[in-house]
C-alpha cells in the first residue's frame, strides 16, 4: 500500500505539469464579404452570416458558397463559389507538429480570413423577363418540332 502512495506522489506532479504545459494550434477560418450577412457554406455545410468565424482541423482545399438573400428568399446578390487552398504552416509538419501539438507550453493561433465581394443581382423588369421567357420558349417548341418531324 504504501508502494503505491509512493507511486502516485511521484507520478501524480508529472502528469498535472504535462497537462498545464502542453500546447496546441488553435485553427480558425473568417470569412467576409461586402456587403456583410451573406450565409456562407463550407464544404456545403452552412456555418453563418459574414462575417462568420470557424474552427478547422485539416488543411488543403476548402470549397466556400456565400450567397445573400432578402427575408423571402430571393437573391440579392449573385451565389459566389470559391475554393481556397488552405497551407499548412510549418509547425504542423512532422516531426515539428508533435512539438507544436504536445510540448510546446504555449497555444500557437493559425488564423486564415479571406474577404469576398458580392455582385449585386441585376434588377430587370418583369417584362423583360416576360418577354425573354416566350423567346426561350419559342426556340424550345421550334426545336422540338425539327426533332420530332425527322
Amino acid at each position: 500500500m504504501k508502494f503505491l502512495k509512493i507511486i502516485f506522489q511521484s507520478i501524480a506532479p508529472c502528469i498535472a505539469a504535462s497537462s498545464i504545459l502542453c500546447g496546441c494550434v488553435l485553427r480558425t477560418i473568417t470569412i467576409d464579404s461586402e456587403p456583410p450577412g451573406a450565409t456562407v457554406y463550407l464544404d456545403d455545410e452552412p456555418i453563418g452570416q459574414t462575417p462568420v468565424t470557424t474552427k478547422f482541423t485539416y488543411y488543403g482545399t476548402r470549397k466556400f458558397t456565400l450567397e445573400k438573400t432578402d427575408i423571402d428568399g430571393r437573391l440579392l446578390a449573385k451565389r459566389l463559389t470559391v475554393y481556397e487552398k488552405i497551407k499548412t504552416p510549418y509547425y504542423q509538419y512532422v516531426p515539428l507538429d508533435f512539438f507544436s501539438e504536445l510540448i510546446l507550453p504555449i497555444k500557437l493561433e493559425d488564423a486564415h480570413y479571406f474577404l469576398y465581394q458580392l455582385e449585386p443581382v441585376e434588377e430587370r423588369p418583369v417584362e423583360e423577363h416576360k418577354e425573354e421567357l416566350l423567346k426561350n420558349a419559342a426556340e424550345l417548341k421550334e426545336r422540338l418540332f425539327q426533332h420530332t418531324s425527322h
